[in-house]
């Protein structure tokens, strides 16, 4: 098989890092779901917090690597993230211990955990035959295989149905398309693409809940359009509905079982957010949120949390946000440096009084 050759002129690592940029300045990892205690995992250069919807506070839960771009909770309360040179391994909050690694072929990038234990891990690294997903059952703590043939760079993962999605972006230059969209079994780990577009005007980005898969159509910053929803029934792929009622740039979504968060460009650099309902019928509530949206934790109850930017795009200043989703307000603001260093300085601190 012939050797695959990245689009236009300059290295893959150049156009990979280009598009983690892009990433970050349009908002990724929106579509994880709410998870019941409200305790959210989050990763900043390698110092694992949780982020405590009801208390309205971080903790410190350990440390992984400090490249470690995310980071993603299994049934049993273990933290899974990277840890070079190429392991997944699993961190126990309780008691700030590493308690499992897992050696991968490759270093592991974005991931996701399903509900069964499977964890999904991506690599930016090309083989011959393409990108490449891994498979790690996470209860057994053990390698199982690795999907080789995706055709593009693999950016983003979630699960509806008991089908893991992925979406691909175009990097090499044998690959004519700039999005792909993949669906894996679980069961069989199974792996075939469902849609690819040519369309270099949008990124694709996703959220699921229920057997419902939302696909966004986000525009990139030189694009006049704002973008659309696509609602599609996950086991048959079937289009349910297509929403393009945006009032402003597309910028990332979230879904959890009865409601879909839409977050667009707003003014004066701010975001507003749309409420919707699961099939994105009705008329939507509008909140305005101060600043942009990152990544969205987790939501518990009315209480959203998310970061406002993202750490692969190079950011220190990040900070965790709690709002209150029926209010329409902010009950809190945490700077995570800000909360590391005085974390620290309490340490050093107590190490002296003893």
């Amino acid at each position: 098989m012939m050797k695959r050759e990245m689009k236009g002129p300059g290295r893959l690592a150049g156009r990979i890092l280009a598009l983690v940029f892009l990433l970050g300045s349009i908002g990724v990892c929106f579509g994880e779901r709410s998870e019941p205690a409200g305790i959210y995992p989050l990763i900043y250069f390698g110092r694992v917090l949780l982020a405590d919807a009801a208390r309205l506070e971080l903790r410190p839960a350990g440390r992984l690597s400090p490249v470690a771009a995310a980071v993603a909770e299994d049934a049993a309360g273990r933290i899974w993230g990277r840890l070079e040179p190429r392991h997944l391994a699993a961190l126990d909050p309780v008691h700030d211990q590493i308690v499992a690694r897992v050696r991968l072929p490759r270093k592991p990038e974005t991931f996701f955990i399903t509900p069964a234990g499977k964890a999904y891990i991506a690599h930016r690294s090309p083989s011959r035959e393409g990108f490449s997903i891994s498979v790690v059952d996470t209860e057994k703590e053990v390698f199982l295989r690795e999907l080789n043939g995706i055709a593009g760079l693999p950016v983003e993962l979630d699960e509806a149905a008991g089908l893991v999605y992925l979406v691909a972006l175009g990097v090499l230059k044998a690959d004519p398309m700039e999005s792909h969209l993949y669906r894996i079994e679980e069961k069989t780990d199974r792996i075939q693409e469902v849609l690819a577009s040519a369309d270099t005007g949008y990124s694709w980005r996703l959220a699921a809940a229920g057997d419902l898969l939302y696909l966004g159509y986000l525009p990139s910053k030189d694009h006049t359009g704002n973008g659309r929803v696509e609602v599609r029934d996950a086991r048959t792929f079937r289009l349910l509905r297509s929403w393009d009622a945006s009032p402003g740039p597309l910028r990332g979504l979230y879904a959890q079982d009865s409601e879909v968060m839409l977050f667009c460009e707003g003014n004066g650099g701010g975001t507003d957010l749309l409420l919707l309902d699961s099939l994105l019928g009705s008329a939507p509530k509008k909140r305005i949120l101060e600043g942009q949206v990152g990544r969205v934790l987790g939501v518990h109850g009315a209480r959203m949390v998310y970061l406002d930017r993202l750490f692969e795009t190079g950011q220190t200043n990040v900070s965790v946000h709690f709002y209150d989703l029926e209010a329409g307000r902010e009950l809190k603001r945490i700077n995570i440096r800000d909360y590391l260093l005085a974390e620290d300085a309490g340490g050093e601190r107590l190490k002296i009084v003893r």
